[in-house]
């Protein structure tokens, strides 16, 4: 793949994961950080974050005439809900230029959903950060730092990696590679917002 290519050609790409190997480079959250994250999400590294946020992750609704829809299990975090669900219809309706523009393109296959919501969310880490890097966290099951003086664990800061991504390319590939991170869960919301963050910069 060329360098120059746009996010627009790369979009049409039906799925990069299994032709190569994405260049990521990987790291581990250390507690300064996890402080500057609580300190600006909530305002103090004591706070965390709320059962609503915890348990919503970027899952489709099943309901035949919906499946375009991400569902929202309690209140709290629509106003990252409703930026995925605009960039996946985005994603359904424009990014391919061969399907018919029907009310069809709102019925996707599950593989079809799962891959624009890849698409989507690699469209706003990248906005994120500035078209020239990316940064994805992800949890690793364990715990990266032992939390000390004035922060209060949650259980999710704790053990994230931050992987990072250069190319727009290794990014969508990494994306479509843990999607279900995302999608199934469970911190999908809470993972995407941190990504997001970091991807534009704590001071930005």
């Amino acid at each position: 793949m060329e360098d120059e290519e746009t996010p627009g050609e790369v979009n049409k790409t039906p799925d990069l994961s299994t032709l190569y190997m994405p260049q990521i480079v990987s790291k581990a959250i250390d507690i300064s950080l996890a402080k500057e994250l609580k300190n600006l999400l909530f305002g103090s590294s004591l706070c965390c974050f709320s059962e609503e946020w915890k348990i919503q992750s970027f899952t489709f609704n099943n309901i035949p005439q919906l499946k375009y829809g991400i569902v929202q299990k309690k209140g709290g975090p629509c106003g990252v809900l409703a930026a995925v669900q605009a960039c996946v219809l985005q994603q359904l309706i424009f990014a391919d230029s061969n399907r018919n523009r029907d009310t069809r393109c709102l019925q996707p296959s599950e593989a079809h959903r799962t891959q624009c919501l890849s698409l989507a969310l690699a469209d706003i880490l990248w906005r994120a950060g500035g078209h020239e890097k990316a940064l994805v966290a992800l949890p690793s099951g364990r715990q990266q730092f032992t939390p000390t003086g004035k922060y209060k664990a949650d259980g999710i800061l704790e053990t994230l990696i931050l992987y990072s991504a250069m190319r727009y390319e290794d990014l969508i590939v990494f994306l479509q590679q843990n999607i279900h991170q995302f999608e199934i869960g469970p911190y999908g919301c809470i993972l995407l917002t941190v990504s997001v963050i970091l991807s534009r910069s704590i001071n930005l």
